[in-house]
C-alpha cells in the first residue's frame, strides 16, 4: 500500500522528527499533525524545534519547518488534544501514535512508537486498554542523532510496506538505535534487505562517518555511475547530513529514481576540494 496521507499524533521529540522524517518521502502528500503542547524553551535540546519556535504551538511550528523544506506537502494542523472517539480529523491512510503517555487505543491508532532504552518500538496491536496510565520516560540519554535514526527506521518501515505485515498481523516489533554501526547487528539487515531491496550500498557501513565529516565541511556531489558520463547528479548541501540515517534515505532517494540495480558500491574522491561520492552499480557483468 502506498501511504499518501500520514496523521502523526503527538509532536514532541520522537513525533516531531518522525514527522520531518515522513515529509521527505516521495510518496507522502499530506500530513496531519495532531498535538495541545506549545513549544517551550526546554523543548529545544532534542526535538526539531528552533528558538524561533518558542510560544507557538507545536503544530504551526513543525509545520513551519517542513513547508520550508518541502513546499508541495499539503498540511493540517489540529492544536488539541487527542481523545479517540472524541477527536475526529480528516481519515488518512496511516496513523501514527507518537505521545509521551500510555493512552488506550480503541482502534483508530495504526501503530503506537516509543523508544525503550536504544530501541525503537512499533506496537501495532488494537484494543490496548492500560490498567495504569503511565507518562513516557526515557531509560537511557538519547541525542538528536538517536531520535533521527529511530525516524528514519519508521519512515523506511513505511517507503519498503513492511508497516503493512505488521499492522495486519497486530503485532509488537523492536528495532535496534544503534543498527548502522555494525555489519552484524540483526537491525542493520532488517532495515537493508527489507526496506532497500537488499543490501543496497555494499560498503555503507564504512562510508558514513568519511560522509558526514565531508559534508560538515563542503557540499556532496553524488553521482551514480561514473564521474565522466553519471546516469543521475545531485547535490547534497553542506550540513545535511547528521546521521547514518540522513546518508542511508538521502542515498536511497537517488538510487529508487533509477531502480535498475540491487546493488551499489560507495567510492569516495576529494577533486581540488571538490568532494565527489559516486555511486557504482553491481551489473554483475563478467
Amino acid at each position: 500500500m502506498t501511504y499518501k496521507s500520514i496523521a502523526i499524533i503527538g509532536l514532541g521529540t520522537l513525533g516531531g522528527f518522525v514527522a520531518e522524517a515522513l515529509s521527505t518521502l516521495e510518496t507522502t502528500e499530506y500530513l496531519t499533525l495532531i498535538d495541545h503542547d506549545i513549544v517551550e524553551t526546554e523543548n529545544l535540546k532534542n526535538t526539531v524545534y528552533r528558538q524561533i519556535d518558542i510560544g507557538l504551538p507545536k503544530t504551526e511550528a513543525l509545520a513551519d519547518i517542513i513547508s520550508s523544506r518541502n513546499s508541495s506537502i499539503s498540511i493540517k494542523r489540529f492544536t488539541e488534544k487527542f481523545i479517540e472517539g472524541k477527536t475526529f480529523f480528516p481519515t488518512c491512510d496511516l496513523v501514527l501514535d507518537c505521545r509521551n503517555y500510555t493512552y488506550d487505543r480503541l482502534g483508530m491508532v495504526d501503530a503506537r512508537l516509543y523508544i525503550s532504552s536504544r530501541y525503537l518500538i512499533v506496537d501495532c496491536r488494537k484494543k490496548v486498554i492500560y490498567k495504569l496510565k503511565r507518562k513516557g520516560e526515557y531509560l537511557t540519554v538519547l541525542t538528536k542523532d538517536d531520535l533521527r535514526s529511530a525516524a528514519f527506521i519508521v519512515s523506511m518501515l513505511i517507503n519498503g510496506n513492511t508497516i503493512d505485515s505488521l499492522i495486519k498481523d497486530q503485532v509488537v516489533q523492536r528495532y535496534e538505535l544503534d543498527c548502522f554501526k555494525k555489519r552484524d547487528d540483526s537491525c542493520y539487515d532488517i532495515l537493508y534487505e527489507n526496506f532497500l531491496g537488499g543490501d543496497k550500498f555494499i560498503n555503507l557501513a564504512d562510508k558514513i562517518i568519511p560522509m558526514i565529516e565531508m559534508n560538515k565541511k563542503s557540499d556532496l556531489n553524488v553521482i551514480v555511475g561514473n564521474r565522466e558520463s553519471p546516469a543521475l547528479q545531485t547535490l547534497i548541501p553542506r550540513q545535511t547530513l547528521k546521521s547514518s540515517g540522513d546518508v542511508a534515505l538521502n542515498l536511497a532517494a537517488l538510487t529508487n529514481l533509477q531502480n535498475e540495480f540491487n546493488n551499489y558500491i560507495i567510492a569516495i574522491y576529494q577533486d581540488n576540494r571538490k568532494m565527489t561520492v559516486e555511486l557504482i552499480p553491481e551489473t554483475g557483468a563478467a
